[in-house]
């Protein structure tokens, strides 16, 4: 999906996205639903920016999965300490419980349709310690996501300049962001595109998903993409 503008993520995030104070307001979130909470395992990763900083700042022995080889190489390498798995967030059987499991940057998304979210509900309830957490950041509502919205952003390191630009195309309860990547070195110009497809779920549909695999959820409107967070545990 992402593996040949993966090597780009971290450039093009970073200056952009404040994983510091990201990880930070997850990280509290968790010590008020289960202040011992100690181990996480982070569902679609990344690059394992959020899961570094969880780690490595506050304290969390943190594991994660991600759809994406290139992904995994990369946040196998910066948390040598974890253990990172090429594995889809609908289907994964790792074998290991946690007391946090976690979904952020809106990644959920990617499940497309109501069905594939419960599987993959499912399969973080089934990953989860008696009275674990789970949180989950969205993707856009129907309502939120606006047809036809366009941008770019420009960066330079090591002496290449990579631009992305974006379009967001709404296709009935799906919405796709259309990507097209320059790059611009001592290597020449090179140019490709992307298509990322995104189910868009109502607070209500996510609530009833979460739901219906028996985990008791709460939403709460301020998130840190201010799309709102979801925050559940299993039940009893």
């Amino acid at each position: 999906m992402c593996s040949e503008s993966a090597a780009l993520y971290d450039l093009i995030y970073t200056p952009i996205k404040d994983y510091s104070a990201e990880a930070g307001y997850v990280a509290g979130l968790l010590r008020r639903a289960r202040p011992r909470c100690r181990t996480l395992l982070d569902v679609a990763c990344g690059t394992a920016e959020h899961a570094r900083l969880l780690g490595e700042v506050h304290g969390f022995e943190v594991d994660g999965v991600d759809l994406d080889p290139a992904f995994v190489a990369i946040a196998r390498a910066k948390c040598p300490r974890g253990r990172f798995d090429v594995a889809d967030m609908v289907d994964f059987h790792l074998g290991r419980s946690y007391d946090v499991v976690l979904s952020l940057f809106g990644s959920i998304g990617y499940v497309v349709t109501l069905e594939r979210l419960r599987e993959a509900l499912a399969c973080v309830r089934d990953h989860l310690v008696p009275g674990g957490v789970v949180i989950v950041e969205p993707f856009f509502t129907p309502d939120g996501f606006r047809d036809g919205t366009t941008g770019a952003y420009t960066v330079e390191a090591d002496g290449q300049l990579v631009t992305r630009s974006h379009v967001l195309v709404r296709d009935g309860d799906r919405g796709q962001v259309h990507y097209r990547y320059t790059t611009r070195g001592p290597d020449g110009v090179r140019r490709w595109d992307e298509v990322h497809e995104l189910g868009l779920f109502t607070v209500d549909e996510m609530l009833g998903a979460f739901s219906a695999v028996e985990l008791a959820v709460t939403y709460q409107p301020r998130g840190t993409l201010g799309d709102g967070i979801y925050v559940a545990s299993a039940l009893a």
